[in-house]
């Protein structure tokens, strides 16, 4: 499975793993190819899906499954240079349509010194198509600091099924929204909180530290 705009892909995703090092605000020449290798490797055995687990900082107990304690919100992972970088190559690896490793970088529309949070989320009812534009300015503290995104994503929605759901069919809209933030050079190594609410009126506050994310 992808890490892409499906809802399974994308929850899936979540579940694999892989190993994790600090942040790296910008790539030397060794990283780049070094993100751009494991990507290769990765595209081989497409069955374990892209590992995201070590960059996952929330996910619900079941991915699969609509809870009304659990909001509108299914996952939030971080995604650094490094990770977007081998991301870029993954996809175009398993699309047949492999690109070089400045190219993936290049595409990987995540510059140097940023990191972003990507939010995974549904719509509370069949019909609502609107739960990405309902979440709240998020609120990012790191280091004692209070960061603010330089730039806002919303993706496309599309209509997905939670199959484990009780007592429906459990389809829901489902989309991502992802909140970009330059991070100052002294708050590399930092640790805080990214809080926000959800379109249900749900909150959330999870630990940030950039030292697990690579």
């Amino acid at each position: 499975m992808r890490f892409t705009r499906t809802h399974t892909a994308a929850l899936l995703a979540v579940l694999t793993g892989s190993q994790a090092m600090a942040y790296l605000p910008t790539l030397t020449d060794a990283q780049l190819q070094e993100a751009y290798a494991q990507a290769q490797r990765l595209a081989q055995t497409t069955d374990s899906g892209y590992p995201v687990r070590p960059y996952t900082l929330y996910a619900v107990e079941d991915t699969l499954k609509l809870e009304a304690k659990n909001g509108a919100v299914d996952a939030v992972v971080i995604a650094t240079p490094f990770e977007r970088t081998r991301y870029q190559t993954f996809l175009h690896k398993i699309g047949d349509d492999p690109i070089t490793a400045q190219q993936a970088r290049e595409q990987a529309d995540l510059p140097d010194h940023q990191v972003a949070f990507i939010v995974f989320a549904h719509g509370l009812r069949l019909d609502d198509q609107t739960f990405q534009k309902n979440i709240s300015r998020p609120r990012l503290t790191l280091g004692g600091r209070t960061l603010q995104p330089t730039a806002t994503a919303l993706s496309d929605v599309s209509l997905s099924q939670y199959p484990r759901t009780v007592g429906e069919l459990g389809l829901r809209y489902i989309g991502t929204v992802t909140y970009r933030y330059v991070v100052p050079d002294s708050l590399n190594a930092a640790k805080g909180t990214l809080s926000f609410t959800d379109s249900s009126g749900k909150a959330y506050s999870m630990a940030v530290d950039l030292t697990k994310y690579r």
